[in-house]
């Protein structure tokens, strides 16, 4: 018993889980002399101790055992809250909030621009999809970035969203209950400070790719986050990439056409040279939303 209290200091439970251990085999070895001497008092209170104490490491056990998600949440883990030293422990309270994994098939539309309510966090896990308002196409998400992070700043749950997403290829998001994912971490500021960083930063990468298109001519077919080491994964250029334009149609107003699984290889800066400039007519990110964003980031 003496060496159960002289261990030295580390982790609460792990050391809790020592010294339970050695207060086990410590009374059981007193539990064992007391028979043996035929003490029956003392047999019976080293019994019902160790029978107590192995209980407490079952406990124990069981608390520290691995903690584990599937793929997909593994990569959101990995991608966006392990490198801010979030544990899996407050990442499993954050996907508690969870609402669903919802698939998306090409040109299904997710949001409709006044229309749907903002009830939601939602994470692109997979696939593309393409933010426009009316008509007019402002960028695209690529995977592990957040379709509503404006909305998260100074936008409440009764309101509707201000555009439009529609998926270009075959897609998977992640959502959250909103309202349950802000209680959840409101009592805990450090995911909570963890929660306005990640989404700010994504709208941040927003304003970037809008006002690359807006230098480029087109929306881009990959995006690459300059402040890391490496890029968003999935977001590789391959043979076949999806191209989004926009084109003129009879009524002189813009319209959103795309064309999936197109061959770039030798005509890929022809069919961009061919596109005609996006018009970009937004009121998206509005002077409230970005006074918010930029007050969280300074905070």
């Amino acid at each position: 018993m003496f060496i159960c209290y002289m261990l030295p200091f580390g982790s609460p439970c792990q050391l809790i889980l020592l010294i339970r251990i050695g207060l086990a085999g410590a009374t059981t070895i007193m539990a064992l002399w007391a028979r043996n001497v035929q003490c029956w008092t003392s047999l019976l209170w080293n019994t019902a101790s160790a029978v107590v104490n192995v209980i407490y490491i079952f406990v124990l056990l069981y608390q520290l055992r691995p903690i584990k998600f599937n793929d997909e949440l593994e990569q959101v883990y990995d991608s966006l809250f392990s490198p801010l030293k979030v544990s899996r422990k407050q990442f499993r309270k954050i996907i508690s909030c969870m609402k669903m994994i919802r698939p998306l098939k090409t040109l299904e539309i997710f949001a409709e621009e006044k229309v749907t309510r903002v009830d939601s966090l939602s994470l692109v896990l997979s696939g593309k999809l393409v933010i426009s308002q009316n008509g007019n196409a402002l960028h695209i998400v690529f995977p592990y970035q957040f379709l509503d992070s404006p909305e998260w700043f100074g936008v409440s749950t009764d309101e509707f969203f201000q555009v439009s997403v529609t998926a270009v290829e075959d897609s998977r998001v992640l959502l959250w209950h909103r309202d349950k994912l802000r209680l959840s971490i409101i009592t805990d500021k450090f995911l909570y400070t963890i929660f306005d960083h990640i989404l700010g930063r994504d709208v941040v990468k927003k304003l970037m790719q809008v006002s690359e298109t807006m230098s480029n001519g087109h929306l881009p077919n990959q995006w690459f986050d300059g402040g890391e080491e490496t890029e968003m994964a999935n977001n590789v250029i391959d043979e076949k990439q999806t191209v989004l334009y926009l084109k003129r149609n009879g009524d002189g107003q813009a319209g959103i056409e795309t064309i999936l699984k197109r061959e770039l290889q030798e005509n890929e800066n022809a069919c961009l040279e061919h596109s005609p400039l996006i018009n970009y007519q937004s009121s998206w990110y509005s002077q409230q939303t970005l006074r918010n964003v930029l007050r969280t980031l300074h905070k």
